[in-house]
């Protein structure tokens, strides 16, 4: 019994959680074929910090590095005189946790040893976006309702701490992807209204 506790103590202590990277907060960088003029990035705070209204999350930072990152690199030209603006709201946000993961620890973790998850992170979101010409007018409205769910385990998780930062980045990119492939497919029409 003494061999099977130090093993358990060894493994936890050889164990880790996956960390959040680059790539994980990050769009990917993957032009439009039709790119847009110069846009002015606005993101709607109010209606990020609504979603993520504990003070002073880094998920309001995130979100509006994924949405900048990927209209600058992915849907605007990189050169020219601003033609309008781009907003991004947040129009719903909700997460919640599986109350089941958290019971593990009432049976001494063994669970989470043999690598249940022990915590984890469902998410909701609907971003917004607008394309608007110099007078405020609007040209086009986008809006993605994307889901995604992430869990905080041993060996193959994120930890505790990065499981709701993950999955509100990795909802946001997916958003974003789609958004911008919309706004491919519709981008001559736009970049008149722009002129």
């Amino acid at each position: 019994m003494r061999k099977f506790a130090e093993l358990m103590v060894c493994l936890l202590f050889l164990s880790s959680c996956r960390l959040l990277s680059y790539d994980d907060l990050n769009p990917a960088i993957q032009p439009n074929s039709h790119l847009l003029p110069i846009l002015e990035i606005k993101p709607d705070y109010r209606s990020i910090r609504a979603v993520y209204n504990v003070r002073k999350d880094i998920r309001i930072a995130d979100a509006v590095n994924i949405f900048s990152k990927e209209v600058r690199e992915n849907i605007m030209e990189q050169t020219g005189k601003t033609k309008g603006t781009i907003t991004m709201r947040i129009n719903y946000g909700e997460t919640k946790r599986n109350k089941l993961y958290a019971a593990s620890k009432n049976l001494m973790f063994i669970p989470t040893i043999l690598g249940m998850p022990f915590d984890n992170a469902e998410q909701v979101l609907e971003i917004e976006v607008l394309v608007q010409n110099k007078q405020n007018d609007i040209i086009k409205r986008y809006v993605e309702r994307v889901e995604n769910e992430e869990y905080a385990a041993l060996y193959w998780g994120y930890n505790k701490e990065d499981v709701q930062r993950k999955v509100a980045a990795e909802n946001m990119k997916n958003a974003m992807a789609k958004i911008r492939q919309k706004i491919n497919d519709e981008a001559p029409q736009i970049r008149a209204k722009l002129e």
